[in-house]
């Protein structure tokens, strides 16, 4: 009895055993990551800072990244969050593993990506700088490029880690996507967006009026541009109380 009880025992403790040097590998693997990401900077080559812009990238910066620059401040200056004298840092993901990795989503298809949790550092794809756009992922060109350039984006995503400054580090679990991406959306464009017409393709269900189809966010910046501009809300009172999507959509779908 005994000794059927020790050889039971002993596969329990071989499996413990087991399971705490898997755990403890997991634990390293997660931390040097985390260490990876908040930590950028040794594997980006090349620095330029332009005003209150630290530039980093895997290739030479070219010198037309101030002129994407100044557009970029004009674009954040239709946000109420925007501070000019806090430092922003951007990284440049000319090679798709870097994109994958500092990205945070583990693919490369992205435009561009913001670590809103730590350090609120802004992460760009692969772009053509003197040209002001980025370079699509694949065959198909960017979709509403002509509003959607590369200081777009930048802008974008600076929007993102300024919504987290000033609402908190936990902003996308608590924040609705269309808010979050629609106010983002505001900025970026820099008030390139006309509200009638964007109404209008939303009331007849045009494809680039539905995130769901075309992956564009026109849709929740008609929301946002609705209460900011045409009720009058603050931006503290939006994200103070969120109304219920359903219901700004059927206001927008209704006669103004």
């Amino acid at each position: 009895m005994i000794a059927r009880t020790i050889q039971t025992a002993r596969p329990v403790r071989r499996l413990a055993r087991f399971l705490k040097t898997c755990l403890a590998g997991l634990l390293a693997v997660a931390s040097l990551y985390l260490l990876v990401c908040v930590f950028p900077k040794p594997v980006f080559a090349y620095r330029s800072v332009y005003q209150n812009y630290q530039v980093w990238s895997d290739q030479p910066i070219p010198g037309e990244i101030t002129e994407v620059l100044d557009d970029v401040t004009r674009r954040l200056r239709t946000s109420s969050l925007h501070d000019r004298e806090v430092p922003v840092e951007i990284f440049f993901c000319n090679e798709p593993w870097r994109l994958w990795l500092y990205g945070r989503a583990f693919h490369s298809r992205m435009g561009g990506a913001t670590d809103v949790w730590l350090t609120r550092q802004v992460f760009i794809r692969a772009s053509d700088i003197p040209a002001n756009r980025i370079l699509p992922p694949g065959p198909r060109p960017i979709a509403d490029a002509a509003q959607r350039s590369l200081s777009y984006y930048i802008a974008h995503e600076i929007t993102h880690a300024d919504v987290s400054r000033a609402f908190g580090r936990t902003v996308m679990l608590r924040y609705p996507q269309w808010l979050l991406e629609g106010y983002a959306d505001y900025v970026g464009k820099g008030g390139d967006f006309d509200f009638d017409e964007n109404r209008s393709l939303f009331s007849i269900n045009a494809w680039e009026l539905d995130h769901g189809r075309s992956g564009l966010y026109r849709e929740f910046h008609l929301k946002v541009a609705y209460l900011l501009d045409k009720k009058g809300w603050t931006l503290q009172q939006v994200f103070a109380n969120p109304p219920e999507e359903h219901e700004l959509e059927e206001r927008l779908r209704a006669r103004p």
